[in-house]
């Protein structure tokens, strides 16, 4: 549902407000590789001269405060850590696989070009016949599967939609550094981590679920951050292939700016829309993509928001992708921070290359 008085806004032109929501989460949950590599090992991983697998630990943790990272066992594909977490989140509701009618992966990484790795969750999964697709826009992915599923849901196309992701990030890191000026590309690379993550929307009760979803992307600025590294892959005549390339200072100088910006003015509107000064005061949690808590800290606690109602992991997990939002909100579920049918609220925030920015506003 759109306002005529969202027009006047620049991120919020084309909102989605649901006062009575349509769709809720009954289930998430996570999967997370029990390999953690700290810095120090991963520097015996990597091919450098001397002087600059010496420095990396340092650097690493200083630019964005990545101790360890969760690295997959050789062998395993996106959609086993999808499946894993899939079958969890089964068995934290009251659903069954067979109540399931739409799959949706939803993620940076994939099995292969050809078909959707939907598909091939659905066969480990054991489902015999459904409507199964890929979704992927960046790490962004997973927020825009909530949007499709909670779109399908409205219009009946859809009653119980799981959605699942697997990032096996450790697969694209270039771990070949010649010179210090290549790190600007491979720092990024260095800090993904490996999960898997799933989530079961559902019919809304009527009070509680997706009460916002805003989506957007800035297309003008893909090519800071992109895979494969070689964006002239298919003329070449090659597959899909290479390593993730991140120009991190440009960036993170584009990514810090518009999360700013993007805060400022959703305290704005959210002030004229339901004279809230205090939205923060009423949101249980933020939850933004894990890209690194240097990140998070430097942009989003600018504002003087409670860190504790900020969570971050990736320090300890890495950047896990499409995976991080839902896998911090299993997290907090797990720990009792959260709980389904409190009427908390929680607010998942996207960056996500491509440009892509916005959130998913839920009470849960």
């Amino acid at each position: 549902m759109q306002s005529p008085a969202l027009q006047s806004y620049t991120y919020f032109k084309n909102l989605q407000r649901y006062p009575k929501p349509a769709s809720r989460i009954v289930s998430v949950a996570s999967e997370i590789p029990k390999n953690r590599i700290d810095n120090e090992t991963l520097v015996d991983m990597i091919e450098a001269p001397d002087k600059i697998k010496k420095m990396l630990p340092t650097l690493i943790y200083r630019t964005t405060k990545c101790k360890t990272r969760a690295y997959s066992e050789p062998g395993t594909n996106p959609s086993d850590l999808a499946v894993a977490a899939a079958l969890k989140a089964i068995e934290r509701c009251e659903l069954t696989l067979a109540d399931i009618d739409t799959l949706i992966f939803s993620s940076t990484d994939m099995d292969m070009l050809e078909p959707a790795t939907a598909n091939i969750v659905q066969k480990k999964l054991g489902i015999e016949m459904v409507n199964s697709f890929d979704v992927t826009n960046a790490c962004n992915s997973f927020l825009q599967a909530m949007n499709v599923a909670n779109s399908m849901i409205i219009t009946g196309a859809a009653r119980n939609v799981l959605i699942c992701s697997g990032e096996i990030g450790s697969y694209v890191a270039n771990r070949k550094i010649n010179s210090l000026d290549e790190l600007d590309v491979k720092m990024g690379g260095l800090t993904l981590g490996d999960a898997g993550a799933a989530m079961i929307l559902s019919s809304s009760d009527g009070n509680n679920g997706l009460l916002e979803i805003n989506l957007m992307n800035l297309g003008e600025h893909w090519e800071q951050c992109h895979a494969p590294e070689n964006t002239a892959w298919r003329p070449s005549g090659g597959l899909i292939h290479g390593w993730f390339y991140l120009d991190m200072p440009k960036l993170a100088k584009v990514a810090k700016l518009h999360t700013e910006a993007y805060f400022q003015e959703y305290a704005t509107m959210r002030l004229a829309l339901e004279f809230d000064p205090f939205f923060y005061n009423n949101i249980d949690q933020i939850i933004p993509h894990q890209i690194s808590r240097k990140f998070i800290e430097d942009a989003v606690g600018k504002f003087g928001y409670d860190l504790s109602k900020i969570p971050i992991v990736a320090d300890l997990l890495g950047n896990t992708a499409s995976t991080s939002i839902p896998l911090v909100m299993h997290k907090l579920i797990e720990e009792e921070t959260l709980s389904f049918g409190s009427g908390q609220e929680v607010m998942l925030y996207g960056a996500a290359s491509g440009f892509g920015i916005g959130h998913v506003r839920v009470r849960l």
